[in-house]
């Protein structure tokens, strides 16, 4: 098996310290123009991949996440119960309160051609509008006795 040279080692290291690959990269000294590139590179070598498998603490215990399987009425309810469980990861919790957004609140200006044609219309129609037509005058009677 091939030895790591520093600069996969240094990369390693920071990789198992949870940089990015190109952060890792830089770290580890490659240039910054292709740093990237090169972290990418380095995350696919198999003994670079072997190294960090083994550089990494082995994960005891791992913690589940369930939710109890409840009668929901719609997915919305499903989305509720999943945003304000408090034992799910908040990224699990986020994805969810961000997939309930359409649900709660509607998008501002979200109209078609045709919706706002129909509003123009109606503004128009009101007279609220300086080319509008004017609304006939009201009549009155007069009684003279």
């Amino acid at each position: 098996m091939t030895e790591l040279t520093k600069k996969q080692e240094a990369f390693v290291a920071h990789k198992a310290a949870g940089c990015t690959n190109k952060d890792a990269a830089l770290a580890a000294g490659y240039a910054p123009g292709s740093a990237a590139q090169a972290g990418d590179r380095l995350a696919k070598h198999p003994a670079v991949r072997k190294a960090l498998n083994a550089a990494r603490p082995a994960k005891e215990g791992v913690d589940t996440y369930v939710m109890k399987r409840g009668d929901y009425a719609d997915s919305k309810a499903f989305l509720q119960d999943a945003m304000n469980n408090a034992q799910l990861p908040i990224g699990l919790r986020m994805d969810a309160a961000k997939a309930l957004l359409p649900y709660e609140h509607a998008r501002m200006g979200e109209k078609g051609k045709k919706e706002m044609a129909k509003d123009n219309a109606r503004e128009i129609a009101r007279g609220r509008n300086k080319f509008a037509t004017k609304s006939p005058p009201t009549l009155t009677v007069v009684r003279s006795d």
